[in-house]
């Protein structure tokens, strides 16, 4: 879907129509004025579909401004991490699991990893002990756990299918056909064994607090503290899971492959690293502070966010009722403003002649003002204003490591340069497995 809105807007500009009141866009200002904070336009119904048939709204899938705007105020602390002290100490702990597994299942024994699958685990366990202060467990076991990534890869493109279709959407989460195909706590796979393990958690923290004993310092703590009611704190939980893993681990696997598969940016972001290691001035696992010092990592990462835009949701504005008129262009009432972040991030205008190609270079090379357009630009991957994604600052954070750690223990190369990716399908999210990789380790 969004190749095909990328060639509708290069061919017919922004915005261009792709159904009877939906328009797409991949202008940044207009998408910078929708989410304002001063705007009049609102969220579509689109995004209800992220209650996941529950009834209870999550942060994503609430429309109602007032009650939007009053749970941002309740989540906003933890996910800043004002008052959380594992944000970073959980990654640290699952960088290390994931270089034990490296080291034990495939440097060791001449095994290929499959990427696909080790940034998957990273990020499934990396959030779970953020949310629950304690790891699913996917690198340890170094298997998809209760079958939770092959029942959502096999649901997505149903889920994108009653995303996108209003009246599709209305019959499936109805009542009686949510009561029967929505995914329950008691199931034994998938979805539902993670909202049955995030139920449980929440649960004994919340019997936990009417005891009056001090709370833990973290995420659930924190909802707590600022009001959050258990049943919010449920599928909010479940909603860090599954959009905070899949977009994640999206970045973390399509970087590393662009990494990998140029030697010029290989070769450059490892001198860096060494260089740095030399110095003494990276700790024993690199700080988020410190990777900010990194100027070809910070260049590498964010050049990995614009070339593979991880989620192709329309997620759509509506234009208030009596209409607006933005940068010239007339917007009736009613009228719903989807995003293209595909098209967004790789507008020539903005990124050049060569944005299609990943080259962190031009981050470095670009003048305060066009660096600060770039960046703008990008961010809004991660939405803007009123509804920018609280988890932005949790995914970079993982960012900042994860790729200095990889490149400082081990040597990569792609088994089929050929075809580096069996399988490479986009339903919303990145379908993808077979990535594989040959790890060696470095020596120390």
């Amino acid at each position: 879907m969004h190749t095909a809105q990328r060639e509708a807007l290069r061919k017919y500009g922004s915005p261009a129509r792709i159904g009877p009141n939906l328009l797409i866009t991949d202008d940044p200002e207009l998408l910078k004025h929708m989410s304002g904070p001063r705007s009049t336009w609102t969220r579509g119904s689109w995004y209800e579909d992220y209650s996941f048939g529950g009834t209870t709204p999550t942060i994503f899938s609430e429309i109602d401004e007032r009650k939007h705007a009053r749970l941002r105020t309740k989540l906003g602390p933890a996910y800043s991490g004002k008052g959380v002290d594992n944000l970073e100490s959980s990654i640290v702990g699952q960088i290390h699991n994931m270089i034990d597994l490296l080291k034990r299942e495939y440097a060791r024994k001449g095994k290929a990893v499959d990427m696909v699958r080790l940034t998957e685990y990273f990020t499934l366990d990396v959030l779970s002990e953020i949310a629950f202060g304690k790891a699913f467990g996917y690198l340890e076991a170094n298997e998809d756990l209760y079958d939770y990534i092959k029942t959502g890869e096999s649901f997505l493109p149903i889920f994108e299918l009653t995303n996108n279709h209003t009246w599709l959407r209305r019959i499936i989460w109805s009542p009686l056909v949510a009561a029967l195909l929505a995914p329950k706590e008691t199931d034994k796979v998938g979805q539902g064994r993670i909202i049955g393990i995030a139920r449980q958690a929440v649960a004994e923290r919340y019997k936990h607090a009417e005891t009056g004993k001090e709370q833990r310092a973290d995420m659930l703590g924190s909802f707590l503290s600022h009001g959050l009611s258990q049943k919010e704190a449920e599928s909010e939980a479940n909603l860090q899971i599954l959009a905070g893993s899949e977009s994640t681990s999206t970045v973390f696997r399509m970087t590393m492959l662009h990494i990998v598969t140029n030697p010029r940016v290989y070769y450059a972001l490892r001198g860096e690293v060494d260089a740095r290691i030399a110095a003494g001035t990276i700790s024993t696992v690199i700080t988020d502070s410190e990777a900010r010092q990194l100027p070809y990592v910070q260049a590498v990462i964010w050049e990995g966010l614009r070339q593979t835009p991880p989620l192709f949701g329309l997620k759509p504005k509506v234009a208030p009722p009596g209409g607006e008129t933005v940068n010239g262009v007339y917007f009736p009432g009613g009228t719903y403003v989807a995003l293209c972040d595909a098209a967004l991030t790789h507008r020539k205008e903005i990124f050049g002649e060569d944005a299609d190609i990943f080259r962190p270079e031009r981050w470095l090379e670009a003048d305060e003002v066009t660096h600060t357009k770039y960046m703008s630009t990008v961010e809004l991957i991660f939405g803007s204003g009123r509804f920018g994604c609280l988890g932005k600052s949790i995914a970079l954070l993982e960012l900042n490591k994860v790729f200095v750690e990889l490149i400082r223990h081990f040597d990569f190369t792609v088994v089929d340069a050929t075809k580096p990716i069996r399988k490479n399908v986009a339903n919303g999210v990145w379908i993808q497995s077979g990535m594989d990789m040959v790890v060696t380790e470095r020596n120390q």
